[in-house]
């Protein structure tokens, strides 16, 4: 027996298109697609990285992750956008973070997490069904600072590349 080289791929519950008769109980909420981006920083980013874990996880509230690495301190607020659509925390969000990064001598950071389905259809309508297949991106850390107007330096096409 031979074995299939593409047998590790994941495959959609889903046929392709987008579906007809779509019911609330199968779009991923907006709650679950926060903690699927958490959950990808944690396992494909930062521990793979070296990096100590030093709250529970997952956080939902903000920071969504407190990590350590060489005896730094690190507050890490994720947000997770859906193709085409690109969301950012505002500078007035960003300054909250810096600010309670300083109690803690921490350095914050933003975590922007792309999802798009592998589906052409479902990616154009913004779709974001439990069961489909994503492609997901991280594009790295952003240190966010204590200037009034913050720089995210993400543009839409650097979170959803292929």
């Amino acid at each position: 027996m031979q074995n299939n080289p593409n047998q590790n791929i994941p495959e959609s519950v889903w046929a392709d298109g987008v579906p007809k008769n779509i019911e609330e109980k199968d779009i991923i909420k907006p709650e679950e697609l926060h903690s699927m981006a958490i959950d990808y920083v944690m396992k494909k980013v930062i521990l793979p990285k070296g990096f100590k874990i030093e709250q529970g996880f997952p956080r939902r509230d903000f920071p969504n992750i407190v990590m350590k690495r060489d005896g730094v301190l690190y507050m890490v607020v994720v947000y997770p956008s859906v193709f085409p659509n690109y969301v950012t925390m505002t500078d007035e969000f960003g300054m909250k973070i810096v600010e309670g990064a300083k109690k803690f001598d921490a350095v914050p950071l933003y975590a922007p997490v792309g999802y798009k389905s592998i589906d052409q259809e479902r990616a154009k309508a913004s779709l974001t069904l439990k069961g489909d297949v994503f492609q997901t991106t991280f594009p790295g850390f952003i240190k966010l600072t204590d200037a009034e107007k913050q720089d995210f330096n993400v543009k839409p096409e650097e979170l959803f590349r292929p």
